[in-house]
Formats: structure tokens, sequence, C-alpha cells
């Protein structure tokens, strides 16, 4: 019983979140782009370094991810579907929808490529319409880095994309409760890169 309680994923991302030290990755950012922009303000000229992940290395984290993904999903309690959909939700309203939008314009670019492909692990006539749209937001916002999929986050967003035990219908009711839209857009920007 003890491996099963170890293999809970709810366990897993609670063991996460409270080792996980917050405030030393904030930190780490704040000092990275403020060096960043002293060197701007110095005249260095020298291509700034990264601190969302790029979208190839967006889409390698979540090619891992369902890799490692089990064939027959875990069947976790409604408390616990409840709350990594709350996760899902909470993370789909920090995104700045601007930003992807302006990142994913662009049907040649490695946005739209890693949009692509990672929409070709989605069975789409399986995922309810509801699902179908946060699913679309959701790998638009991971391939534009808006979401890292690295951490306790990576899996739960990862079987919210494929709806897995109706995960991505739970997120959109989450955010239909909190009066929340996600862009219906990537949608069809994933068809049309499909299509070329």
């Amino acid at each position: 019983m003890a491996g099963a309680q170890r293999d809970n994923p709810v366990q897993r991302a609670v063991r996460v979140a409270t080792t996980t030290k917050w405030s030393a990755k904030a930190k780490a950012i704040a000092a990275a782009l403020k060096a960043e922009h002293a060197a701007g303000r110095a005249g260095d000229e020298s291509p700034a370094q990264p601190v969302w992940p790029t979208p190839k290395e967006q889409l390698e984290g979540l090619k891992r991810l369902f890799r490692s993904a089990p064939t027959e999903p875990a069947a976790l309690d409604e408390g616990g579907l409840d709350s990594e959909a709350q996760q899902v939700a909470e993370a789909l309203r920090g995104v700045d929808w601007a930003e992807v939008r302006s990142s994913a314009a662009s049907r040649t670019s490695d946005v739209t490529r890693t949009m692509r492909a990672m929409a070709d692990h989605v069975d789409w006539g399986k995922v309810q319409p509801i699902a179908a749209q946060v699913s679309s937001a959701l790998i638009a916002a991971v391939a534009t880095g808006r979401i890292p999929v690295g951490g306790q986050l990576g899996p739960i967003v990862a079987r919210a994309i494929t709806d897995q035990n109706n995960l991505g219908k739970r997120v959109a009711q989450n955010l239909q409760h909190s009066r929340t839209t996600v862009p219906t857009e990537f949608r069809g920007i994933i068809e049309a890169t499909a299509s070329e």
C-alpha cells in the first residue's frame, strides 16, 4: 500500500509543491532579467538568454510526458481530479494570451510546428468539444512556453490535453464557473498547419 501511495499523482504533486524552493526560482529569474536589462543598457547586443523554455524544449518535455504516461490512466478519486483541474485552470488563467497569439501568428514558426506535433497526440474524435477548446489552448500555451511542462504540473497538463479521465472537460467547467474564457482560434491554427 505504501508503494501505491508514493505513486499517487496527487501525493507527488504535493511533495513537489512543498519541496520546491519557489522563492529561489523567482529570484533566479528576476536576477537573469535584471542582468539582461543592464547588459542591454550597456550596449551589449548579444542575444538574450531565454527565461522560458523554447518551443522545441517544450515539445520534447511534453513528448517525454506522453511516452511516460501509462496507457491506462490511474483512477483518481473525485477530489484528486478536481484538484488537478483546479491546477490546470489556474495555469490557464495566468497566461498572457496576447503573447501566445503573437508567437503563434506565423504558420511557419517553431511554435506552430510544435503545436501541431503536440496535437498529434490527441484523439480529437474522442475529445468532447468543450475539452477540445481547453486542449487547443493548453497546446498553444505550452508551445509558447507560457505554461512550462517541467515539474509537477507537466503530467497533469499532458493528461488535460489528451482529456484523460475527462480532465480537459473538468478544466473547462472550472473555467466556466469562474467566468474565465480561453481563446478558441488555436484549433484553427493547428488544423491549418496540419493541412500545409
